[in-house]
């Protein structure tokens, strides 16, 4: 009886409970024996308790290193490392006791310091490889799709690091006997020969200078050296012949890039422009002059951009295809494609970089002598870009897009002089320095191998048959 009476007194207090409480409390052991089986899984079942695991991971690793890449660690620069040294760079060299290796690629935006914390580095050895480089690589020379490669001893202890900043250039980190990293720089050796391009135009400079073969990397260097004088999209007509005296570089006997124009000449209805690199003294600095020793180098482009269309020019009432009214036009725009690279037009401090109403991302640049120059509508700024910064004439500082008052991607660049717009087609512009009086004799004698070749692929041209029309 006492315990029956009991019993009741249980069920009476048990009926007397909050149904929330009696539902939180059958949760909590559900939750509880949850609990109890992931501990035994992950900490004490054999097989997937978290030290197993990370132990079948390591030895998966030393297997497929000794397997994949044992040759390219131990007998050189194997052809499985992304990062290993190329023809000429020197072999990589085994180091203390080989272990795990790791191969990557530079993502964007990363940092040394980032691929090294990625690739699992303490800070302190992160450091050490740091410092060791430090002295011999600059640092914001990394780019993505530069190839990196680690090795590891048995114990997990960092004994090298390479990064592949080029086919032809190798940064490398080694431990040495004494325990510390040391690091080396290793160029491989590229032939260089001397090549003679020339031809005719029949739709633009791009497809005549790839009809030679040729890659968009000299099409682009062509367009740098004469954009003080020529606008190749509205300059280049049918029948202008170019002429080119290049250094290209080769690497175990294959094309690797070019090297410097040693000579040029463009001609055709613009008229003929001529450069010759010249350089005084191997401790001095070269440039490009023309036949007669002048600086080809002006204070401001022609035109901030490469192979554009000028889609509205300078006017003084133009009707405004936004707002539809009547308006000056101060300033020229160049048609081109969302993200073209737009130039710095001189020398000069920047005084703005920002969002300026209806001209969308605009950057405005004092050149000093009264100039300013006006960019607007980019699609965005380069990197770093701000206001009171100095940009060099070329250093590019934006990119086209059609922010703003636009109807399609282009930029409008506007000049102004001594307060007041200009046409920045008919501006007055000053040339660098020439060569110095004293110095002719030597520049014509230097030069004069470099005139003859252009003046016999100049008869060699005229024996060819005309170029056909632009359509």
């Amino acid at each position: 009886m006492a315990r029956g009476s009991s019993r009741r007194r249980s069920s009476a207090r048990s009926r007397r409970r909050p149904a929330w409480l009696r539902g939180s409390l059958r949760l909590g052991l559900v939750l509880a024996i949850l609990v109890g089986i992931n501990v035994y899984v992950f900490f004490f079942r054999g097989g997937t308790a978290i030290r197993d695991v990370q132990k079948a991971v390591r030895s998966a690793r030393v297997e497929q290193a000794e397997g994949g890449a044992g040759a390219g660690a131990g007998a050189g620069a194997g052809a499985g490392t992304g990062a290993g040294a190329g023809a000429g760079a020197g072999p990589r060299r085994a180091g203390p006791t080989a272990g795990r290796t790791v191969e990557g690629k530079v993502r964007a935006g990363d940092s040394l310091g980032a691929i090294l914390r990625r690739e699992g580095l303490d800070p302190p050895e992160a450091d050490e490889v740091i410092r060791a480089l430090r002295p011999i690589l600059d640092f914001k020379s990394i780019r993505e799709g530069q190839g990196y490669f680690l090795r590891y001893d048995d114990g997990g202890r960092l004994v090298g690091f390479e990064l592949r900043a080029s086919p032809v250039l190798l940064y490398r980190v080694e431990r040495g006997d004494d325990g510390k990293l040391a690091a080396h720089r290793s160029e491989a050796r590229t032939e260089i020969r001397v090549v003679e391009i020339t031809g005719t135009v029949a739709t633009s400079l791009y497809d005549a200078v790839k009809a030679q073969g040729e890659s968009t990397e000299l099409i682009a260097t062509v367009a740098d050296l004469f954009a003080y004088d020529i606008n190749f999209y509205v300059d280049t007509h049918a029948g202008d012949r170019f002429k080119v005296v290049v250094e290209k570089q080769f690497l175990g006997g294959d094309f690797y890039a070019y090297g410097r124009i040693l000579a040029a000449e463009y001609a055709g209805r613009v008229g003929t422009y001529r450069a010759f690199w010249w350089q005084p003294s191997a401790e001095a600095r070269g440039g490009y002059y023309d036949d007669k020793g002048r600086n080809i180098t002006k204070s401001m482009l022609k035109t901030p951009l490469k192979f554009v269309r000028v889609s509205s020019g300078f006017s003084a009432r133009r009707m405004h295809p936004v707002l539809h009214t009547v308006k000056g036009h101060f300033g020229v725009d160049y048609a081109a494609p969302t993200g073209t690279p737009i130039w710095a037009s001189g020398a000069g401090r920047v005084t703005w970089a920002g969002p300026r109403g209806g001209a969308g991302r605009c950057v405005i640049i004092d050149h000093g002598n009264g100039v300013e120059t006006t960019y607007m509508h980019m699609s965005r700024f380069a990197k770093g870009l701000a206001s009171g910064q100095r940009v060099a004439q070329k250093q590019i500082i934006g990119y086209v897009g059609q922010t703003g008052l636009a109807t399609g991607p282009h930029l409008h660049f506007a000049v102004k002089q001594g307060g007041r717009f200009v046409d920045p087609q008919k501006l007055k512009v000053q040339r660098a320095a020439p060569i110095a009086p004293g110095q002719l004799g030597a520049f014509r004698a230097d030069i004069s191998p470099r005139l003859a070749v252009l003046e016999r692929l100049g008869a060699t041209l005229s024996a060819k048959a005309p170029a056909p029309a632009l359509r």
